[in-house]
């Protein structure tokens, strides 16, 4: 069933597997059936154990789903629509973020070297149990976020300042506290420092204090190239699942019955270019 009133987030969410199985036919005329007593201990993997142990030992994330913005012109042509306010430009809108925890339990330290700033391009995998703290079904599909909300990690960022409404300014990633942030103009080092040359907003955005702003050039429409060294909560991006649908048998009650296994999933750390700024005043060579 769908829900069809615009806005609004049905709250149906994946349904938990209940199929009951039939007792295996005989394979040959000479097959017998099974001398073990059902009421010997079931040797098929445990996944509730499983899930109990990642919701004991595991990290707590938050999943953002994602769906296609539907910002185009028609499905024929799947124009995206500019600057669009909805998804940021990235194509991809996000709802419905619930809390799961996990594990990592695999990593890569590739990284790719950027002119501005080191972006992570490892991959790395995460093991997930199947179901969510209120007990609804967790499923994870292609661009989905997971955010570590109780990690932060050292980011370094070179940023452009420019005017903007209110003195906000935004960097890769929302902030929770500026280490570093310093500029060279004209031979000279300047240094901003957080509470006397700007703050931080709760949406992790800078705030310029008025009269400590750095120097912009109206004529040729540039500003200071200022390095940001910040700390942020890591996201990482859903690349794939591993393992499709992985599904066993589990004896409940005397009778044995489909259940989810934990799976395991793909993930970059920042994969997908997030939401940027929109140029108030762009540069035209």
């Amino acid at each position: 069933m769908f829900n069809r009133c615009p806005g609004i987030i049905s709250p149906m969410s994946m349904e938990k597997p209940n199929k009951q199985y039939p007792t295996p036919p005989a394979t040959s005329v000479t097959s017998t059936g099974s001398p073990m007593p059902m009421y010997l201990p079931d040797p098929s993997i445990k996944g509730v154990s499983f899930d109990q142990l990642l919701n004991q030992r595991g990290i707590r994330f938050i999943h953002h789903k994602a769906i296609p913005c539907m910002n185009v012109e028609s499905t024929t042509f799947q124009a995206h629509q500019p600057d669009c306010p909805f998804c940021d430009d990235s194509g991809i809108l996000y709802y419905d973020s619930k809390e799961i925890w996990g594990i990592f339990s695999g990593n890569s330290i590739e990284k790719t070297f950027e002119a501005h700033g080191v972006w992570e391009t490892g991959t790395a995998v995460v093991t997930l149990p199947t179901e969510y703290p209120d007990t609804a079904q967790a499923d994870f599909n292609t661009y989905d976020k997971l955010e570590l909300p109780d990690f932060t990690v050292r980011l370094w960022e070179l940023k452009g300042y420019e005017p903007r409404p209110g003195g906000l300014q935004d960097l890769r990633y929302p902030i929770k506290n500026v280490e570093y942030a310093s500029s060279i103009t004209d031979g000279v080092q300047k240094f901003y420092l957080l509470g006397v040359d700007f703050n931080i907003t709760v949406n992790g955005e800078v705030e310029w204090i008025p009269g400590k702003e750095p120097f912009y050039d109206t004529a040729n429409e540039r500003g200071e190239v200022i390095g940001w060294a910040y700390f942020a909560n890591p996201v990482y991006v859903v690349l794939q699942s591993l393992r499709e649908l992985r599904i066993t048998q589990e004896l409940i009650g005397g009778v044995k019955t489909a259940r989810r296994l934990p799976q395991q999933i793909l993930v970059r750390r920042d994969f997908m270019v997030g939401s940027g700024e929109k140029i108030v005043n762009p540069v035209v060579p």
